[in-house]
């Protein structure tokens, strides 16, 4: 098999994942990054068994970096309640049986040192050349015959055998491979912050109630990131000082039951994010010749079944495992094939989760909670039976 190079467009999670993949299959990648440098950004991110093993699949070493970075669920001492907002347990999510269950842990971890990780790996000497650009923005792709190239915003032009949107929610490679593709808003914001472990479900909980959803994991013995996502018109929080939503959010969910507001008022103004939550209509294609897609430039997903980065993750190890096995086109048609029908079923199931989760009316809310002690469907999302069994 002839040796090929890589375009990728984004130095996010998916992009650094697939660059490690790659290069760990002894095939090159150039990455391209419009931010300056790798900043400390972001809260957690929850790595659930099907992400984990995805991890393990693009590099083993991989895996031991983030395991030992991270809070696995083989520590943890006790199950994750899911209670409603007056602190009625509603189920466990018993985590600790993660591992002979699904095959692997579930790990959390802050977004800032995974994204270290990954790109200490992309840096660390290979089989195969990984170049990172910062400050330069892929503005354009297109293919022709056996070769793809991007254009950068100072006019540059490079040309590879591939390119790869990685470029996030609002991806500027979307529209070429799928057509105008908008994100969606999905009526509510998400906040996001790190804070002391509570003296209580200290290793993580989960709270549903009126307009809004609170989750909360460890990540280290004395700290855990948290995500509350509550009802409001798009733009609204993110346009709010740090200081303004952190009062707002105590105010809404103030007489929630502990330990959701010494959790929120234990965080700092610095260790808070503010964003509002998109995902978008399932794509058609997920690529036009020799461009393609992954992670939320494909499927952007709500943060309710937190299996945003974990998708992106089982993107990265099926497209690397495709394209050290096949031709480029081989690979792309059954990349597309099968991540697709996989991944559109989690945004579609998500988006239900959602509307569920922050409804306001008290009918719905009791279907909600039914449906919470009895739901299986969230935990078989980390079923990956097949995902790395190919046959283009």
């Amino acid at each position: 098999m002839k040796s090929i190079k890589v375009l990728i467009a984004g130095g996010g999670i998916g992009g650094l994942a697939l660059a490690v993949a790659l290069r760990e299959r002894g095939i090159s990648a150039e990455v391209f990054e419009r931010a300056k440098g790798f900043g400390n950004t972001g809260s957690g991110i929850e790595l659930t068994p099907n992400g984990v093993k995805s991890v393990d699949r693009i590099s083993p070493r991989l895996g031991e970096a983030v395991r030992s970075a991270g809070w696995s669920s083989d520590r943890h001492a006790s199950d994750m309640p899911i209670m409603s907002w007056d602190g009625k347990l509603l189920k466990s999510r018993e985590v600790g049986n993660f591992p002979a269950k699904w095959g692997a842990p579930m790990i959390g971890i802050l977004r800032a040192d995974l994204h270290r990780i990954l790109a200490e790996a992309v840096h660390r000497p290979g089989s195969a050349p990984v170049t990172v650009h910062h400050q330069a923005t892929v503005v354009a792709a297109s293919s022709a015959g056996d070769t793809a190239t991007v254009r950068l915003t100072d006019g540059r032009t490079v040309t590879g055998d591939l390119v790869v949107g990685a470029d996030g929610v609002r991806s500027t490679l979307r529209s070429l491979v799928a057509g105008e593709v908008p994100p969606r808003y999905l009526g509510f914001t998400s906040v996001r912050g790190i804070s002391k472990r509570p003296a209580q479900h200290g290793d993580g909980f989960v709270f549903v109630g009126p307009g809004g959803h609170f989750f909360a994991e460890a990540f280290d013995d004395t700290r855990l990131f948290w995500t509350a996502t509550v009802n409001a018109p798009e733009h609204s929080w993110p346009a709010k000082p740090a200081e303004r939503a952190k009062a707002d959010l105590l105010e809404l969910w103030g007489e929630w039951s502990a330990p959701l507001p010494e959790t929120v008022a234990s965080c700092a103004l610095e260790d808070m994010v503010v964003t509002d939550v998109h995902d978008c209509p399932p794509l058609k294609r997920w690529h036009t010749g020799r461009v393609t897609l992954l992670g939320d430039a494909a499927h952007p997903i709500g943060p309710v079944l937190g299996q945003g980065a974990n998708m992106a993750l089982e993107d990265v190890a099926s497209l690397a495992c495709l394209l050290s096995e096949h031709d480029v086109p081989a690979a792309l048609r059954h990349y597309g094939r099968v991540r697709s029908r996989r991944a559109n079923k989690i945004v579609q199931h998500s988006r239900l989760i959602a509307r569920l989760g922050h409804t306001t009316n008290p009918l719905v809310g009791r279907l909600r909670d039914a449906l919470i002690k009895s739901m299986k469907r969230r935990e078989e999302t980390y079923r990956d039976k097949e995902l790395f069994s190919y046959s283009p």
